[in-house]
């Protein structure tokens, strides 16, 4: 849940809201279990991480950086086109 809600604060613009599911998301997975959630918000807001990433990527991270990226441009996109 926390992953959907830092796409939707990525997607508003909303940096503080952004940040603080970010801090949430890097309680929840203190332990290593989901842990490129936290990488994939800050692909998602255009971030950059805190430090050298522990996450293996099956691509490079920056074709993973670009795809979640993308996803939230897309998005803005389709909101700026309905109104």
């Amino acid at each position: 849940m926390e992953l959907a809600l830092a796409f939707h604060h990525a997607v508003r613009g909303e940096d503080q809201g952004l940040a603080a599911t970010i801090d949430r998301l890097r309680v929840l997975t203190a332990t290593g279990d989901f842990a490129y959630f936290t990488d994939i918000a800050h692909f998602m807001g255009a971030l950059p991480l805190p430090g050298p990433s522990t996450i293996r990527w099956t691509t490079s991270e920056d074709d993973v950086r670009g795809a979640w990226r993308g996803l939230v441009q897309t998005r803005q996109e389709h909101l700026l086109a309905g109104n």
